[in-house]
């Protein structure tokens, strides 16, 4: 079974990658259920107001947003692995706690807990990938990751509707359970996977930083001294608006700018989350170093530009020919955001130092946490105040941003080491 899903979407033939690939089913289909169902469940079913359980997610978002830095600290320290599965075992407790949160001060605290496995969780889990695979493969495998999460979604949204048709309080208990379990089947699928031991590169540079003065050795400093990596990281956050124009401009585009129906807005999403599962780990092919992200990074900007002029030329024609523009549209969005994450793995893990990875990826978490809590104000703001001119903002923001990452991470001084040292910084 394992090899046949790692055949289907392009996965390397590695035992502890297979094994991760089902973690990530179990988690992303767990969490695909209970998604839509959380606000509808504490407002419906238990009572509270909608403005609480918001503020209450809001809260819980900011939370795991803070608690990215330290994620990052604790990976450099305990390894990737205990960090993985103390984030799913968190992520589990707070999942049960839906059942018995009644009030706001509980419903907080749960659902930072059942944040953790994805927001504080995130920088373990892809430092943890970044061990057992190397190169193209730890690409894939983080594409998977990626598809997976999006198939899991979406199967998940399925459930969720069936969960939602039946509105028994019993159905919602037993979702959140499911969801939970999930969890802790990640932690023993995690238990069985040994990452190999640091290459040769990775114990000299960590034994040197060892013998270093304390005043000139590691932390969140050494981090961001690497400016270009700094650099790199915030312009990650504009790169990563493709996605949140997708999933907020484009459904308000549709219906306020364009005279095609409405429904078509679901399937411009199945037509985006297809292309995602189906070609995420595809889009990772030739992708073995920060020095081939160039290519990957100029499609991304391409396929923006053209999307962005079929959203535009949608607004002028007719019902038919405005959802033809629109589905194009999206395949050429869709075929950006493939190439932008593939980059962004790429870039935020390999030109990361190994003795400092979790404290790398917890920058470049931290701006995705950034960007998702911004990103959807000033899509709506360019969109719903300047229409068309916001459009080509948003355009200039996404696109510029990625041509200035391609050239940063080409000319980063780690692709320009001696052979091995690139090793170091990926293994």
């Amino acid at each position: 079974m394992s090899g046949l899903l790692g055949r289907l979407v392009g996965l390397p033939d590695i035992p502890a990658v297979r094994r991760w690939a089902w973690v990530a089913v179990a988690d992303s289909l767990g969490t695909g259920l209970i998604t839509p169902l959380v606000i509808i469940y504490f407002t419906q079913q238990i009572g509270m107001k909608a403005v609480t359980v918001g503020l209450a997610m809001s809260i819980a978002g900011i939370g795991s947003a803070v608690l990215v830095p330290f994620g990052g600290v604790f990976v450099d320290r305990f390894g990737a692995k205990p960090l993985v599965i103390t984030a799913f075992a968190l992520a589990g407790i707070g999942t049960t706690g839906y059942m018995f949160a009644r009030n706001f001060g509980v419903l907080v605290l749960t659902v930072l807990l059942a944040n953790m496995a994805d927001a504080s969780g995130r920088p373990a889990k892809h430092s943890f990938m970044a061990q057992i695979a190397d190169g193209e493969a730890r690409n894939r495998l983080l594409a998977f990751n990626r598809s997976v999460r999006n198939a899991g979604y979406g199967v998940g949204g399925l459930l969720a509707a069936i969960v939602l048709g039946l509105g028994s309080h019993v159905w919602y208990v037993l979702a959140f359970g499911l969801d939970a379990l999930s969890f802790f089947v990640a932690i023993a699928l995690v238990l069985g996977i040994t990452p190999p031991p640091l290459g040769a590169t990775a114990r000299q540079d960590a034994e040197a930083a060892e013998a270093a003065p304390a005043k000139s050795r590691g932390g969140y400093a050494e981090v961001l001294s690497d400016w270009r990596y700094t650099l790199l990281s915030a312009l990650n956050v504009l790169v990563l608006l493709e996605a949140t124009i997708f999933t907020v401009g484009v459904p308000l585009w549709v219906v306020q700018h364009t005279d095609a129906p409405k429904a078509v807005v679901g399937v411009l999403f199945t037509v985006n989350t297809v292309m995602i599962v189906l070609l995420q780990v595809r889009a990772t092919k030739g992708l073995e170093g920060p020095a081939d992200v160039r290519p990957s990074y100029q499609r991304a900007a391409l396929g923006m530009t053209i999307a962005v002029a079929g959203y535009l030329l949608a607004q002028y024609v007719g019902a038919v020919l405005a959802v033809v523009l629109l589905v194009l549209a999206v395949v050429l969005h869709s075929v950006g955001e493939l190439s932008a994450s593939a980059s962004e793995w790429t870039v935020s893990i390999g030109l990361a130092r190994e003795r400092l990875r979790g404290r790398y990826l917890a920058v470049f978490a931290l701006g995705d946490s950034i960007g998702k809590a911004a990103g959807p104000v000033v899509v709506t703001f360019l969109l719903s105040r300047a229409t068309s001119a916001g459009w080509l903002v948003l355009l200039a923001l996404v696109a510029g941003s990625c041509l200035i990452s391609a050239e940063l991470a080409v000319r980063h001084p780690r692709n320009r080491a001696p052979e091995g040292a690139l090793t170091e910084a990926t293994a």
